[in-house]
């Protein structure tokens, strides 16, 4: 059957990925962003001869971070574009080791797309966003709109690892892991959404399975769903576990806007931890926790809002019992409120925090105050928390205090630079490091630019 060539546009479209390289685009836009950092961290070792903790000497990391944002579209084809965030690492005279930093590239996302009024396909690297978490793969992603209101939409291709974006058999994660399978796994999903004016509702369907079908790493289900109803908006969610037949995350939220100044969320949550079926850590049966929230948002004018907060969660009772041989609380308590205030450019924000858990208690707030200079924006910032809880190595109190400035260079360069100075004002838990210098300094520089075809145009849809 010959296909008509609309239809046969996409296949086409896949098929110039083997012809890229000699394929220019004639539009690029790169959106590029130098990040460094400065931490100084004094480490902790166990010394098994005197059985205590002993710090170590202050040491410094200066890590830095290249991303590269490509788009690349006119390859002759209405529809079609190239696109890739690239990152780079790197460090700069650091004492410690900072974690990937040794991993010196990485593809974070790396595709062609075609895009048609009813249908989209990707072919590369690229991570798959929604309610079941992030997962990364490379392989195809196709989407179809039959309606306006219907979209469905197939992925699969070569698994990757979450959070590291390498393949779940590579042997960097083997290393870590001796009983992690040695090959890799097959990812596959599908999604359907349907929605009107004034609801969404979106069923999801994953499976994760070993490249050599000798196991499923994992299997799941969820459905989504939100409704407006103006002044009152509902949305929730839940997940099934296939593989262990047991229901995982779920969450309900209802927000009510009570006039123009006042809104009011309430929400109900149960979080299951989510882990692979290939690992052992299943076996150490990790502890589910349900729980509700309440938040109050008021905004009197434009620049001022203020808002408070109450969370509350319950924990399962350990089916194990106690590794320090009492029953622990199995309740954990958070409250936080917090606004913020402008007037003529200037603003002043503050939060607090408090949080009662079966661990300890650690309380905080934050102040920050920022004005308009010479078309920057420059601040100072203030810091102070206090914990004190019986799995902590060590308590106390500790202040902080700092800068930060954020602006534009020459109409194209934005710059974002930060420095704070933490200050321990005791140290109670590990005997040996009394009158130990416990400060420390953390430091951010950004800069970042856009240049190519119409740079003033931020960044391209992922």
């Amino acid at each position: 059957m010959r296909l008509a060539p609309t239809r046969a546009a996409p296949v086409l479209a896949l098929a110039a990925l083997a012809a890229a390289a000699p394929l220019a685009a004639q539009s690029v836009r790169v959106r590029s962003t130098t990040t460094a950092r400065y931490v100084q961290l004094r480490p902790i070792l166990y010394d098994p001869d005197s059985a205590r903790y002993e710090p170590q000497n202050v040491q410094a990391a200066t890590p830095v971070t290249q991303d590269f944002e490509v788009n690349g579209w006119g390859f002759g084809m209405n529809g079609l574009r190239a696109y890739g965030l690239l990152r780079l690492r790197g460090s700069l005279g650091s004492d410690l080791v900072w974690p990937r930093y040794g991993d010196h590239f990485d593809a974070l996302a790396f595709y062609l797309e075609y895009e048609h009024a009813n249908y989209k396909l990707r072919l590369g690297r690229q991570q798959k966003a929604s309610s079941l978490g992030w997962y990364g793969f490379d392989g195809l992603d196709a989407a179809w709109r039959p309606f306006s209101r219907v979209r469905f939409e197939g992925y699969a291709g070569r698994g990757l690892a979450r959070g590291y974006l390498a393949p779940y058999g590579s042997r960097a994660l083997s290393a870590l892991d001796e009983l992690r399978p040695a090959v890799g796994t097959f990812l596959l999903g599908a999604t359907m959404t349907a929605s009107t004016a004034t609801s969404a509702v979106t069923a999801i369907y994953q499976r994760e399975i070993l490249r050599d079908r000798s196991g499923i790493v994992s299997e799941r289900v969820a459905l989504d769903g939100n409704l407006d109803l103006g002044a009152l908006a509902l949305s929730g969610t839940s997940q099934f576990d296939l593989g262990t037949n047991d229901w995982g995350k779920a969450r309900g939220a209802a927000t009510l806007q009570l006039g123009p100044v006042l809104s009011v969320r309430g929400e109900i949550f149960r979080y299951v931890p989510t882990i692979d079926l290939t690992t052992i850590w299943g076996i150490f049966g990790p502890e589910s926790h349900r729980g509700y929230a309440g938040t109050v948002q008021l905004t009197p004018w434009r620049d001022a809002a203020f808002h408070g907060s109450y969370t509350e969660r319950k924990y399962q009772a350990a089916a194990a019992g106690s590794l320090f041989g009492t029953d622990l609380p199995d309740r954990e308590r958070e409250i936080a409120a917090g606004g913020r205030i402008g007037v003529g450019g200037v603003q002043v924000s503050g939060t607090y925090r408090l949080q009662l858990d079966y661990g300890g208690r650690q309380e905080g707030g934050d102040a920050a105050l920022t004005i308009p200079a010479a078309g920057w924006r420059v601040g100072v910032n203030g810091t102070a928390f206090q914990r004190d809880g019986e799995f902590r190595v060590s308590n106390g109190t500790v202040y902080g205090a700092g800068i930060e400035a954020r602006g534009r260079l020459r109409d194209r360069f934005d710059v974002r630079a930060d420095a704070m100075r933490f200050m321990q004002r005791k140290q109670e838990r590990v005997p040996a490091s009394m009158g130990l210098d416990w400060n420390q300094t953390r430091a951010t520089l950004s800069v970042e630019w856009t240049f190519g075809t119409n740079p003033d145009r931020q960044g391209g849809s992922r």
